[in-house]
């Protein structure tokens, strides 16, 4: 398999915008031979450190992710305990912050919506909202959709009571040649209403552009669109997209 090209921006929303407010959303991503390691995260609109949550729980969970020798046939079983002492080292250091800070730790509160990938198989880890949609090379889907509380706008934080109780591990058994993550910003135009399945008159046109130009140009395109004032009138929250592409 050829390697991962990827295609990743985020934008500030609309209301942060008009209340001076930084993008609560990050990504990370890391590529070791034959691995792709790529997170999404969002962090609480009402938590005060929210967006310094988001960038450490992307950037340690991919890098501790990258640093496990795990094998692909490695049993679900097995898989999850390891993602768990992962994030209950996150969850430590975000405590460590909130101490320092004199802050309690939901004020770094932030989702995680994650993969996996080796040459032939993978694995999603959703925590909270975000969406990951996963495309195998024989051109089936696996979508992890969001997960919220009781209300629309309610979610599961890493800095949660429960958290571990609504990890969720999504084992894919085939190869993988596309793999999209996104925020719940974009949700509105770049998934149908159902949530089951991409928009295409959004996707398809960004996946054949992101196909013929670089890494660079390519990132700031999608940089672009998700930052278009239009695109506030449809949401007022943040907004990141991550795009990986793999061509046999």
């Amino acid at each position: 398999m050829r390697p991962w090209s990827v295609y990743a921006a985020s934008a500030t929303g609309a209301a942060h915008l008009e209340r001076h407010i930084p993008c609560q959303d990050a990504w990370s991503i890391r590529r070791p031979v034959g691995r792709l390691i790529a997170a999404v995260c969002d962090g609480a609109g009402s938590a005060r450190y929210s967006e310094v949550g988001a960038q450490t729980v992307s950037r340690l969970f991919t890098r501790r992710l990258a640093a496990l020798a795990m094998p692909e046939d490695l049993p679900i079983e097995q898989v999850r305990p390891a993602a768990v002492q992962i994030l209950t080292d996150i969850r430590r250091s975000l405590s460590e912050r909130a101490m320092e800070q004199r802050c309690e730790p939901g004020e770094f509160a932030s989702t995680l919506v994650a993969v996996w990938i080796g040459e032939q198989a993978g694995y999603i880890f959703h925590l909270g909202d975000g969406i990951a949609v996963i495309e195998t090379a024989q051109g089936e889907s696996v979508i992890s959709q969001p997960e919220n509380g009781e209300y629309a706008n309610q979610t599961w934080f890493l800095t949660s009571d429960q958290w571990e109780a609504h990890l969720r591990i999504t084992p894919v058994n085939a190869p993988i040649g596309k793999v999209i993550l996104l925020s719940d910003g974009v949700q509105p135009f770049a998934m149908n209403k159902a949530c089951d399945a991409l928009y295409a008159p959004f996707i398809e046109p960004v996946l054949r552009y992101l196909r013929q130009v670089s890494e660079e140009e390519g990132s700031a395109a999608l940089q672009s669109t998700l930052a278009d004032p239009r695109t506030h009138r449809i949401t007022g929250d943040d907004k990141t997209l991550l795009i990986c592409l793999r061509d046999a």
